[in-house]
């Protein structure tokens, strides 16, 4: 705490970067993610463009290591939660576990997704992994292919990406949630971020905590979910969009959030999954490339004191769009949408989903945007993927 307190972000970004690349952070998982997203405000980008975007680059820059800030804090084994991993349980699932990387407005965002169909190399991941938008790869860390968008829900924090170079691999098989009980064994698998550098699949074991439960207690990057399956089996950063499977293998949800407690009030830590049952509901859709609130670009949400500090309004930044979309031929990039249909929209993904709770794909829906500091308000048609 003494590290975070003498060290001002927004004066020095380069010092606090340092401190937290030679350890010298505070000790919490919670303040080192504090301290990081603050640096990477002051560093703003003094790149300009000629598109709509002009002078919001920066607050892209910056929001961009606070995706999923509930989520994916630590590094993990081989086994976790107490119970230990078996090599039948893992096996099946690991041809299909995918690492994902997301590259945009200068940033790289990596996570995992979830294969669910080889011969057309469809693979499921976290919405927030891909919310740079830009550049899309997929595969294994040494190897990636190139992938698109094929249809998105961020308000389920939930995408479908097409991905070259999979059709050798064997997808994973849903579950269902009925099948599921509490106190069952299941297998987290992964990417996450490593203390050693290194991108390896790894695998984490534990048990069913809450077989359907709400999120409670939602950041304001991460949407109101409904349907979470609750785990002890450690999570860490990259395991995001990554595979939960149960004792015969089958998917039991998309690992999304790990939960470790406010600071006045710490907890065990708590992992989530996206329940399979609402995974199947949206597969649906997604494998006929219809999506859910989605308009083609990414999301992220600015802190409301970075946006005071621009003298920008509450809204939630749009980062880089997918070719083909409504916002690719708008050029709707790195842009602050302050409303929707007339309803403004705060600095949460909570109020962006209530302001588009009833739109279909297909829809066209006026958006009101900034393009950067000092910018007016511009109000465009977009329609809904």
């Amino acid at each position: 705490m003494a590290d975070e307190q003498r060290i001002d972000p927004e004066e020095d970004p380069e010092a606090a970067l340092e401190a937290l690349a030679e350890g010298r952070a505070p000790e919490t998982p919670a303040r080192r993610r504090r301290l990081a997203r603050a640096a990477l405000f002051g560093m703003r980008d003094a790149r300009r463009s000629a598109r709509i975007g002009i002078g919001v680059g920066a607050l892209a820059l910056a929001v961009a290591l606070g995706i999923g800030v509930l989520a994916l804090t630590r590094d993990t084994g081989d086994e976790g939660g107490g119970v230990v991993v078996t090599d039948d349980i893992a096996a099946g699932a690991r041809s299909g576990t995918i690492y994902v990387r997301s590259r945009g407005v200068g940033q790289e965002s990596v996570g995992t997704g979830v294969l669910v169909d080889a011969a057309a190399g469809l693979v499921l991941t976290n919405f927030h992994v891909i919310a740079l938008g830009g550049d899309l790869q997929a595969g294994e860390p040494d190897r990636l292919d190139d992938a698109e968008i094929r249809a998105a829900a961020p308000c389920e924090d939930l995408a479908l990406l097409e991905v070259e170079g999979v059709d050798d691999r064997t997808a994973i098989t849903l579950g269902r949630q009925g099948d599921v009980a509490q106190g069952d064994p299941v297998v987290a698998l992964g990417y996450p971020v490593s203390a050693s550098g290194g991108k390896s699949l790894t695998t984490t074991a534990g048990v069913v905590s809450t077989v359907r439960t709400p999120l409670r207690l939602p950041a304001p990057d991460q949407p109101r979910l409904t349907n979470l399956v609750q785990t002890d089996a450690a999570l860490g950063a990259g395991n995001s969009g990554g595979p939960l499977v149960g004792a015969d293998g089958r998917l039991v949800g998309v690992n999304t959030i790990l939960f470790t407690g406010a600071a006045d009030a710490p907890s065990a830590d708590q992992g989530y999954a996206i329940g399979v049952d609402r995974v199947r509901e949206l597969l649906a859709d997604f494998r006929e490339g219809r999506s859910r609130a989605w308009f083609g670009a990414g999301l992220l949400t600015p802190p409301p004191g970075v946006l005071a500090r621009e003298r920008l309004p509450a809204g939630i930044l749009a980062t880089s769009a997918q070719d083909g979309t409504s916002a690719a031929e708008l050029r709707l990039e790195e842009v602050l949408i302050t409303a929707i249909g007339g309803t403004r929209v705060g600095s949460s993904l909570a109020s962006y989903c209530e302001a588009v709770s009833d739109v279909e794909s297909g829809e066209s829906r006026d958006i009101t945007v900034i393009a950067g500091p000092g910018g007016r308000e511009q109000t465009v048609s977009v329609e809904f993927d």
